[in-house]
Formats: structure tokens, C-alpha cells, sequence
């Protein structure tokens, strides 16, 4: 009975954890809805990206119905998704202008989805928490935790394939010249084992290398986009490399690469097929047992 009410109590941990991630990402995607549905439209246009360390921000410059123009900054992110000189579009609300969003799907909607999504996983570890704390069979919950998991990553990596074969066949394609090797920073925490066999904790510095690469448009735009980082690169300063991008918004570019291209989709796929061969396997063992 001990062990029943400790795993009871984890699982109203992990579900209190799951539900408030959740209800975070619930009121992200309101916030949006809310200027979806209420929201003025207006053209602008990005005036410039501002780094801030790691970050790179998009100054948007629109005008209101008046003629008066607004210049605003929207959130940063991890790489550029925009050049100077897109055009986008703004909504904004009219009691309140600053108040804006950029009409895009990932502006507007990848957030809400990613901490929902997070907070969904929390919620379903706090399940087979509970599933536990009741004596439920562990392999069937097992399964259904996989199940889950290897559906999420199918989703995913069909996402994620549609966005690369999209690209790919509509995209522009041009000649770039990777400029710099970028270095990014972070430091992880993790345990390891002394030859004595005594658990430590310890702070190991990771480093991310992404190359980053220049391209002119048929136009005559300049753009500057970053290639995928990892611990490693294949790339160096001054290398000519194929480019496809996004042809009415060029800062969505990618190296024409399997990294760049192909190797997001491939990971989801890889994730989906280990966890639902695991459900196979458990499945079958069942079964086995049974017969």
C-alpha cells in the first residue's frame, strides 16, 4: 500500500507540473486567437534584425489607417527567420498597436503548440504514474506511453518531410558562401560515475557550431541565413554551397544538404519506428505469454 500512495503522489506531481505547462500553452494560443479574430491587418515591412546575444529580433516598421507609422520589435529567436526588407503582415490591435503579432504560422501558432505539446508529455508520464498507483498492468501501460510517443514523432516527421519536399520543389535554388562558422555556448549539468563508483554532478560546457551562409536573390536581396548547428560541422568559412529558400520569403532558407534538408524528418521517423517496434514487441510477447 506504501508504494501505491508514493506513486499516487508523483503522479498529482507530475500532472500538476503537465497541467499548469498546459494551461500556459492554452493561454499562448488564446492570445494569438484573440488577434486572429480581432485584430487589424496591416502591411509592413522589416526594417532590420537586431541581434541580442544568441537572439535575432525583427524591427517591423507599418502604418495605421491614419497614416501614422509604428515601429515595433517583435521576440527573438534562435536564428533568423526573416531578412530585412520582407514583407509581412501585421495584426495589431487597434486600441492598442504595439500590441501585435506577424502573420505567420510559426509567429503565431508554434509556440502554443510546442508547450502545449510539452505539457501534454507531462500529463502523460503523470498517467502512467497514476496507471501504477492503481496496479495496472505495466506492460500495457507501457505500451500505450510508446504508442503516444511513436504517433507524436509520426505527426512530426510528416510535418516537418512536407515542409523539406515543399521547398525543395517550389523553392528557389542559388549559389551561397558560408561566411563564418558560428560558435553558440551552454553549460548542461550532468552525472557521472568516479572510478570509485561514487555519483558526482558536474558542468560540462557544450558547444554548437552552425555555419552561416549569404546568398543575393535574382532581385539583388542580400540575405544571411543559418545552416543547422550541432556539435560538429562539415562546413568552413568561404565555401560555396547550393541554397534553396523560400522564394516569397527568402530568409527561409536551407543548405541543399541531407543535415539541413532531410535530417529532421528522419530523426521523427527514426523516434516513431523504435517506440511503435517496442509496442509491436510487448504486444507480441503478451501474447506469447497468453498462448
Amino acid at each position: 500500500m506504501a508504494i501505491d500512495t508514493n506513486w499516487r503522489w508523483i503522479a498529482w506531481t507530475i500532472l500538476g507540473i503537465g497541467g499548469l505547462i498546459t494551461a500556459g500553452g492554452v493561454l499562448l494560443g488564446l492570445g494569438t486567437l484573440r488577434h486572429v479574430l480581432h485584430g487589424e491587418r496591416a502591411d509592413g515591412i522589416v526594417t532590420e534584425i537586431v541581434r541580442e546575444g544568441d537572439m535575432y529580433a525583427p524591427v517591423v516598421r507599418f502604418r495605421l489607417p491614419q497614416g501614422e507609422a509604428v515601429e515595433v520589435k517583435d521576440l527573438g529567436s534562435g536564428a533568423p527567420d526573416f531578412s530585412a526588407g520582407d514583407a509581412v503582415t501585421v495584426l495589431y490591435l487597434p486600441e492598442s498597436p504595439r500590441d501585435f503579432r506577424l502573420d505567420t504560422f510559426e509567429r503565431l501558432w508554434l509556440m502554443p503548440i510546442v508547450v502545449t505539446g510539452f505539457g501534454g508529455f507531462w500529463l502523460m508520464f503523470g498517467a502512467v504514474a497514476w496507471a501504477l498507483s492503481r496496479n495496472a498492468d505495466l506492460a500495457l501501460v507501457g505500451e500505450r506511453a510508446f504508442l503516444a510517443i511513436s504517433l507524436s514523432a509520426l505527426l512530426i516527421g510528416v510535418v516537418v518531410l512536407w515542409s523539406a519536399v515543399d521547398l525543395y520543389a517550389s523553392g528557389g535554388r542559388v549559389r551561397g558562401t558560408v561566411t563564418e562558422i558560428r560558435e553558440s555556448r551552454s553549460i548542461v549539468t550532468e552525472k557521472v560515475t568516479t572510478p570509485a563508483g561514487r555519483e558526482v554532478r558536474r558542468d560540462v560546457e557544450r558547444v554548437s557550431l552552425a555555419p552561416i551562409v549569404r546568398f543575393t536573390t535574382p532581385e539583388g536581396r542580400e540575405i544571411e541565413f543559418h545552416g543547422r548547428g550541432g556539435s560538429g560541422t562539415s562546413f568552413k568559412a568561404g565555401e560555396v554551397v547550393n541554397v534553396l529558400y523560400d522564394r516569397s520569403q527568402p530568409g527561409h532558407a536551407r543548405i541543399v544538404s541531407f543535415v539541413d534538408l532531410w535530417l529532421p524528418a528522419a530523426v521523427s521517423f527514426g523516434v516513431a519506428l523504435i517506440f511503435g517496434a517496442a509496442v509491436r514487441l510487448s504486444r507480441w510477447s503478451r501474447r506469447r505469454v497468453k498462448g
